[in-house]
């Protein structure tokens, strides 16, 4: 037989090829998908897995406490406590998200997209309301479902357990600006950060140190639970701060202060320079600065004719009026141009030098020095001024703190004005002045001002015997996990002691005479049975207004412990109305004398 018949019009070459083709297609093709796969698994594997775990994983921070704040016997003024904060991821939000948690806060729909829209790029929470009310945070936690990356976490929030009776020693808190940010990158937005007071000048120490975890999220963005195998870093609270101040004093201050509009009371430990109590009216809320402050609210407070933000005690400069008369009886007797026994024309109520009278509030006939002192003789004082000259009382009063900052560790501090000729010439042209400055001055009134806290220490440098220590409020530092006295615990160096121009025998003079002033003289009203005082009285005239109160004092008068000074704006004399609060402060100090100044801090 024959070989078998092909079919017509096929090629023996061109029937096994095919297969051949076919499988080498996909050879190349599994290949090339192996060496893909190799490339994602393997050498890019870290960099996808990281990928993957930035849309299942998210690393929250957790906010660290500031460090607490307490009086000189463990007083608790600041801490913090827990809070409710929504927060937002702006990457998973849209509009209608926003729209339902603007509804669900009660928050207009456009402020809360005013506070996401800077930060739309951000795939971390962005706080958009703290302290949430329980109604507010019920409607989250119902309407969860439709709030794909909207967060409630709870965060420390700053604490103010004693309101607006510290509030110019503390300060308060606010959130970081953009001027905040750029001078410090570790400061995240919306931190808060130290605005006024202790918490502004102690920043460093109460700000604590974030810490973080990462948690697990589903794809609606919402929570699942925290990640074990992801190490949670804890937050590190805050350095506590341990102050000077006696908590009693200040609400004692607070509350003899209430009655009046405006005024101050400084309270020192003459011994040290230590800050016991130091009380600005009208105060402020420090914990309004925790939460949104309303635009309405701030402006009603901000506006207030009374300054409440304004820190008085040390911030406001006032003439002392005749607080201000023993430092010129001590400028007298140290140029040795009189003698306590020395008597001037007598008081008739008025004095004529050049073609002016200058007056007196009574007539107090003939006196000498210590008497003149007790009554707050103006007429003896002008005559005493006359004497000393003005440079050489310019110079004398410079050695006291006047005219300059003390230096107390709380921002805000005035320096004060003490006139001398530059000055005068400055403020009314060269010549233009005369002596009828000097006069006023010897009287404390006119051009020359002062703080309540440089009389306060300024009465120290007396009671001392011309010593004085510069003011702290601060005394010492503790870190956290310190319980009471610790090794983690620090006390501050305490200032050393500055000198003033006048001998022991002139300043004892010069004590006589204040303690003559309680005793017999203008602030009979202050004295007490249980302890001797001394001090002086001052109406510093007002021309905006009825005159300021003053007084000024130091107690026990045989060993002084402390010194006071009150003023009250627009309070009229010195003797009725701040003497008064100095003697219940006295008495209170008085009643927990251990407590206050038993130890020297």
């Amino acid at each position: 037989m024959g070989n078998p018949t092909r079919p017509a019009g096929r090629s023996p070459s061109l029937v096994k090829p095919r297969p051949l083709v076919l499988r080498s297609v996909f050879l190349v093709l599994v290949g090339l998908l192996a060496a893909r796969m190799f490339q994602l698994q393997v050498i890019q594997g870290a960099r996808h897995a990281r990928l993957s775990d930035r849309n299942r994983i998210r690393k929250i921070v957790l906010s660290a406490p500031r460090g607490r704040i307490f009086d000189r016997n463990g007083v608790l003024l600041a801490d913090t406590r827990p809070s409710f904060t929504a927060s937002v991821i702006p990457t998973e939000m849209d509009d209608s998200t926003l729209a339902v948690l603007a509804r669900l806060l009660e928050l207009p729909a456009d402020e809360l997209a005013a506070q996401v829209q800077p930060v739309t790029y951000l795939s971390v929470p962005v706080p958009v309301r703290r302290n949430l009310t329980p109604p507010q945070l019920y409607r989250i936690e119902e309407n969860r479902f439709r709030l794909s990356g909207v967060r409630v976490s709870v965060d420390p929030v700053r604490n103010y357990p004693e309101g607006e009776v510290f509030c110019h020693v503390l300060g308060h808190i606010g959130e970081v600006t953009a001027e905040d940010l750029a001078a410090d990158t570790s400061y995240r937005r919306l931190d808060f950060i130290g605005r006024d007071g202790i918490e502004k000048l102690y920043e460093l120490e109460l700000r604590g140190r974030d810490g973080h975890e990462y948690i697990e999220v589903d794809a609606r963005g919402q929570e699942i639970a925290p990640l074990a195998e992801k190490r949670r870093t804890e937050p590190v609270s805050g350095t506590d701060l341990h102050l000077t101040i006696d908590a009693r004093l200040q609400r004692k201050a607070a509350h003899l202060l209430r009655p009046h509009r405006r005024g101050a009371v400084v309270a020192l430990d003459v011994r040290t320079g230590a800050v016991l109590c130091l009380y600005s009216h009208p105060g402020f809320d420090p914990g309004m600065f925790t939460a949104s402050l309303p635009k309405a609210r701030w402006d009603s407070i901000a506006g207030s004719v009374d300054q409440p933000f304004f820190n008085r005690a040390l911030g406001a400069a006032y003439p002392p009026g005749s607080v201000l008369k023993p430092f010129v009886a001590l400028a007298a007797l140290e140029q040795g141009q009189v003698t306590p026994a020395t008597r001037f024309t007598p008081c008739v109520g008025t004095y004529r030098y050049g073609n002016r009278d200058f007056t007196c509030w009574s007539r107090h006939g003939s006196q000498n020095l210590t008497e003149a002192l007790a009554h707050s003789c103006n007429i003896y004082f002008y005559q005493l001024g006359l004497e000393v000259g003005l440079d050489s009382l310019i110079a004398f009063l410079g050695t006291f703190p006047f005219g300059r900052r003390t230096g107390v560790d709380l921002p805000g501090e005035a320096a004060g004005v003490i006139p001398d000729r530059a000055w005068l010439d400055r403020r009314y042209g060269a010549g233009r002045w005369g002596h009828g400055v000097l006069l006023n001055l010897s009287i404390g009134q006119g051009e020359f001002i002062t703080t309540p806290l440089q009389v306060a220490l300024a009465m120290s440098a007396l009671a001392r015997d011309g010593r004085y220590h510069r003011p702290y409020v601060v005394a010492r530092t503790e870190r956290p996990g310190g319980a009471g006295p610790s090794p983690t615990a620090r006390r501050l160096p305490r200032p050393p002691a500055d000198s003033v121009r006048g001998s022991r025998q002139s300043i004892r003079v010069v004590k006589q005479g204040m303690e003559r002033v309680v005793e017999h003289g203008t602030a009979r009203v202050a004295r007490l049975a249980e302890v001797t005082i001394a001090g002086k009285t001052g109406t510093a005239q007002n021309p905006k207004g009825e005159d300021h109160a003053w007084f000024a004092c130091y107690t026990p008068a045989d060993n002084p412990e402390i010194a006071i000074a009150v003023v009250v704006e627009h309070g009229g004399h010195g003797g009725a109305v701040a003497a008064p609060i100095a003697r219940q402060l006295v008495r209170e100090w008085s009643a927990h004398r251990e407590a206050t100044t038993g130890g020297a801090r």
